[in-house]
């Protein structure tokens, strides 16, 4: 793999500036997924160009490892590394009818056993997100790691506007504190800058942006 998979902070908001260093990425997940990129929102690929690039940052060797991405229907992401021979375990409620909280209740014996978790796009309509990171926390061996995306707005309030389909928008406060909280023996990968970025995407008549979330488990 080549220079798109450089990704300089794991934990900040992916802006046009974001969009602009992810590029080689998207075009790769339009080169080997044209059909289902035609259906996806330009300004929104920042978030699978960007999980592509960490999963292939943090594990440049994919053979011989376990990743799980939860949430995997018509995630580029997802569907990329597959094409690319990568050994990538989906789960969806849309596809094989597991969702994080049952997959990980039906299979305790696979606990501690991945090195890396990711989810694209997904916490932020998942009704009980503290479990969701708890349960992809408990997932991951010593040494791997969390990676995920969620919509972003510092300034949100609950009973505030949201996008379509949207449970919440995430804080600095939920991230660094409510979430990551919640994970068992877990640290931020790097120093977040989420705070230091202006909203930019708009969508269902809200002004939001996209965070990325990645811990260590130490």
């Amino acid at each position: 793999m080549n220079s798109f998979i450089n990704v300089p902070s794991f934990n900040t908001v992916l802006n046009d500036e974001a969009r602009k260093h992810y590029l080689p990425a998207t075009n790769l997940l339009f080169a080997l997924l044209p059909e289902m990129m035609s259906r996806k929102i330009p300004e929104a690929n920042v978030q699978q160009a960007f999980i592509l690039s960490a999963v292939l940052q943090l594990l440049p060797d994919l053979s011989g490892k376990r990743v799980l991405c939860a949430g995997c229907f018509e995630d580029t992401a997802y569907e990329a590394l597959c094409r690319m021979g990568y050994p990538v375990h989906g789960i969806d409620p849309q596809t094989d009818g597991h969702d994080l909280a049952s997959f990980v209740a039906e299979n305790p014996e696979l606990q501690g056993t991945y090195d890396l978790v990711f989810a694209t796009s997904v916490l932020e309509h998942v009704q009980e997100d503290e479990s969701f990171v708890r349960d992809a926390s408990h997932l991951v061996r010593k040494g791997g790691h969390v990676v995920l995306t969620c919509d972003f707005d510092n300034a949100w309030k609950p009973g505030g506007a949201l996008p379509p389909t949207d449970v919440r928008l995430f804080t600095v406060h939920d991230l660094e504190d409510r979430l990551l909280g919640a994970m068992d023996g877990c640290s931020l990968l790097d120093k977040p800058d989420w705070g230091d970025h202006e909203a930019d995407f708009h969508y269902g008549g809200c002004c939001y942006s996209f965070a990325t979330f990645t811990v260590i488990k130490n």
